[in-house]
C-alpha cells in the first residue's frame, strides 16, 4: 500500500500541547493555543511529556491520505480498526481519513507495513509525537 498525505490541519503539535494544557489550566483553549504557536521550544517540551496512552487529546485534528490499495487491503485495516474512513476513488486510490490518534494506535499495536507507512508520512507534520513514538517502539 502506498500513501501520500494530501490534508492535515496546520499546527498539530501545538493543538496536541493545547488538549494537555486545557486540563490544567484556567487560561482559555484559544489563548492557550496562540501562546503556544509562537514558542515551539515549549511544544516540544510539553510533548516530551505526552502520555499515549492518553489517546483523547490526540483526536484533537484531521488527517486525509490518498491510498493506493486493494479491496482487500482496505477491509484489512478496517477490521483491524474501525476509526478510518475510506472513501474509494477509482479501483485503486481511495481517500483515507482519521485523526492523529487513530494512526499512532494502528502504528502502535500493528507493526506491519502500513503501521510504517502512517508514521513516515505524518513525521513532517508531527515531528516530535513521531520521534516520540518511533522511540517507544523500538
Amino acid at each position: 500500500m502506498k500513501l501520500e498525505l494530501v490534508a492535515h490541519n496546520t499546527g498539530v503539535e501545538a493543538l496536541v500541547a493545547t488538549a494537555m494544557l486545557t486540563t490544567t489550566s484556567s487560561s482559555r483553549p484559544s489563548s492557550i493555543y496562540h501562546s503556544l504557536s509562537k514558542d515551539p521550544e515549549r511544544v516540544d517540551r510539553l510533548l516530551g511529556r505526552l502520555e499515549v496512552q492518553h489517546g483523547s487529546i490526540l483526536g484533537h485534528n484531521r488527517l486525509c491520505w490518498i491510498a493506493e490499495a486493494s479491496e482487500g487491503e482496505v477491509l484489512g485495516i478496517l477490521l483491524k480498526n474501525r476509526f478510518f474512513s475510506f472513501t474509494r476513488l477509482d479501483d485503486s486510490r481511495w481517500l483515507l481519513s482519521s485523526n492523529l490518534r487513530t494512526a499512532i494506535r494502528y502504528a502502535q499495536e500493528n507493526k506491519d507495513q502500513f503501521g510504517r507507512s502512517l508514521l513516515e508520512s505524518i513525521c513532517d507534520v508531527v515531528p516530535t509525537i513521531v520521534r516520540d513514538i518511533r522511540v517507544r517502539l523500538l
